[in-house]
């Protein structure tokens, strides 16, 4: 099989790009090489070949052509979504993909797989902060997160649910600036007020996102972006193909992220596989 279109563009209502997903330039099949034959396809020809005309599409091409197509993308094991390896927000500098995983949902006793979710970070400016003693989630470089969906889901019951875990986060993010003391142990009431005005800006700011998902049917395969670019102070969230939310509140970009990259991940696949692709780079 051919790889997919190296890119997929949607642009932003505005007129301003919004996201766009794709390939590396490596990946990028130049039209002279059209009729270059995969080592897939090369493989299934030989042995209809050596079979005649009873030949069937064997174990070991299916395979080949898995392996294909897989460098490409990343595949989340538990949901078999694919993401792209690499894509530029707002057409700026390429992100890579370093995992993915699986969120699921206790219903009744049962685990319901609702979406897998992949990170994208700016690789280099990652691997450097990193050795420097960053984490994921603390680190100034511009980080992902795509969310691709793998049931239906009504829109406010997809934020409720995100919202379950960023709430709590909000409010301990304030609290850990409200009691910051200065070098001599002594309590701040400047800090303390600031931490206060934060943390009612990023419960304004969830209000908002409230309001981009109510009343929206999410559908299997919508995808959902969280793009956040910690230097350059934006936040964005939406479905793919439509209008983000622009936001510029650091304590909910960091509630948010938190939720899937900090101390208490909701999907421990994801988080140690978010851990271990960067450790890779």
């Amino acid at each position: 099989h051919s790889p997919p279109h190296p890119r997929d563009t949607r642009a932003h209502p505005s007129g301003v790009q919004s996201i766009s997903i794709m390939m590396s330039s490596a990946m990028t099949i130049p039209a002279s090489a059209a009729r270059v034959v995969s080592p897939a396809r090369r493989d299934v020809r030989a042995l209809r070949s050596r079979a005649g005309s009873r030949a069937t599409f064997s174990k070991q091409a299916r395979v080949n052509n898995e392996i294909v197509a897989r460098a490409f993308s990343v595949v989340e094991p538990a949901t078999k979504v694919s993401f792209p390896k690499t894509f530029n927000p707002h057409g700026g500098d390429t992100m890579q993909c370093i995992g993915a995983g699986v969120r699921e949902k206790k219903i009744a006793i049962i685990n319901v797989k609702v979406y897998g979710v992949a990170m994208y970070v700016d690789a280099a400016k990652c691997k450097e902060e990193l050795a420097n003693g960053g984490s994921l989630l603390t680190g100034s470089f511009d980080k992902a997160l795509l969310v691709q969906l793998v049931r239906d889901v009504d829109g406010k019951t997809f934020w409720e649910a995100l919202d379950e875990a960023v709430g709590p986060r909000i409010r301990r993010i304030a609290t850990d600036m409200a009691t910051a003391e200065d070098e001599d142990g002594n309590f701040m009431a400047s800090v303390a007020e600031a931490a206060e005005v934060a943390e009612e800006k990023a419960m304004d700011e969830c209000e908002e996102i409230k309001g981009l998902f109510q009343g929206r049917k999410l559908r299997k395969d919508d995808k959902v972006l969280i793009w956040w670019s910690p230097n350059k102070g934006k936040f964005e969230i939406g479905v793919v193909g439509g209008m983000p939310l622009e936001l510029t509140s650091h304590q909910l970009a960091q509630a948010v992220f938190d939720v899937y990259c900090g101390d208490d991940p909701v999907s421990p696949s994801a988080y140690q596989s978010f851990v271990a692709g960067a450790a890779a780079l």
